[in-house]
């Protein structure tokens, strides 16, 4: 018996760090990026909100829109943990809060394309580009995965985010 796909559609801006997520998988999702910029000066935050306003996730990014600190739940690391250098120039991995290294690997024949890969070589998400019109507005992006654990699916959001900014914009 094959898992149970769930998909979560990018609606809002098409921005990895402001943008709404929305969709179900053993419950309905909802999750926002918002990102406030304080200066040329001073640090930008983006903040993962779950649900109705709930701050699940923080990144604080260093002046010049450099990798700073993420903050998830409780826990504080620096960014570049979520997006560790991999195998090859398309991976990159984090570790998740249980201490397993998930990979997201970008797609050569598409680089705006991510697969997850959990250990040992299980591919359990996919990133595509997907503009379409939905029953929640028009999505730009579209996630389908195979897991139900909700801290796991805050750290890959959070990685994705971050793999998807450098891609467009370099680090």
């Amino acid at each position: 018996m094959s898992p149970t796909t769930y998909d979560l559609f990018f609606t809002g801006r098409d921005d990895p760090r402001r943008c709404v997520i929305i969709g179900e998988d053993i419950k309905p999702i909802y999750f926002y990026f918002e990102t406030s910029e304080r200066g040329l000066t001073s640090c930008t935050r983006t903040t993962l909100y779950r649900n109705d306003k709930e701050a699940c996730a923080r990144l604080e990014w260093s002046p010049g829109n450099h990798l700073g600190s993420a903050t998830i739940g409780s826990r504080q690391i620096p960014m570049s943990y979520l997006v560790l250098p991999g195998p090859s120039i398309n991976v990159r991995s984090f570790i998740s809060s249980d201490g397993k290294r998930f990979e997201w690997r970008q797609r050569l024949d598409d680089p705006s394309s991510y697969d997850l890969f959990a250990p040992p070589n299980i591919q359990i998400a996919a990133f595509r580009r997907y503009s379409h019109a939905t029953v929640v507005g028009p999505s730009h992006g579209l996630l389908q995965y195979t897991f139900s654990q909700d801290l796991l699916l805050v750290e890959a959001l959070l990685s994705l985010c971050l793999n998807r900014w450098i891609d467009l914009h370099g680090m």
